[in-house]
């Protein structure tokens, strides 16, 4: 468990969080595929579990979560989520500060992630710690499970 100076404790995630991570998920507008139930979410945890992570406020109370993945060349951010209530507080900054350490101590050199194209808050989010559009490449993908990907637009 590690105390930020956002005023959270960071802490990994364990299955018992899930209700509340879910609703978290669900509260943040975050396109929730079938890959985001239990049984997939228990899977992704064996397969990186310190790259999943919490932040919970000084009750206790879990305000904040953020998935990270690792391939043995590129890291990934999934699912950055702030209780509504609990944002303007640093609290992604102090999750995301975490995972991108975590991300260095695995000799990740570079992070990726999607956004979807109307959340104009995470675009300013990430871009303001340093992350850039890359133009240059468009994301392709296949869905191998119904409802596995958003609509496109």
């Amino acid at each position: 468990m590690e105390r930020t100076d956002h005023g959270v404790t960071i802490d990994g995630f364990a299955m018992d969080d899930y209700p509340v991570v879910h609703v978290l998920w669900q509260r943040g507008d975050l396109w929730l595929r079938p890959s985001d139930g239990p049984e997939a979410t228990l899977l992704k945890l064996t397969r990186d579990p310190d790259l999943f992570l919490v932040a919970r406020d000084g009750d206790g109370r879990l305000v904040g979560t953020v998935m990270g993945g690792w391939d043995g060349r590129r890291a990934y951010v999934y699912h950055l989520a702030v209780a509504p209530e609990s944002r303007r507080r640093g609290i992604a900054d102090g999750l995301m500060d975490e995972l991108e350490a975590r991300f260095r101590a695995r000799g990740a050199v570079k992070a990726k992630l999607q956004i979807l194209v109307d959340n104009d808050v995470s675009r300013e989010f990430f871009r303001r710690r340093g992350y850039l559009l890359e133009a240059d490449c468009e994301p392709w993908g296949k869905e191998l499970v119904e409802g596995g990907a958003p609509p496109c637009r």
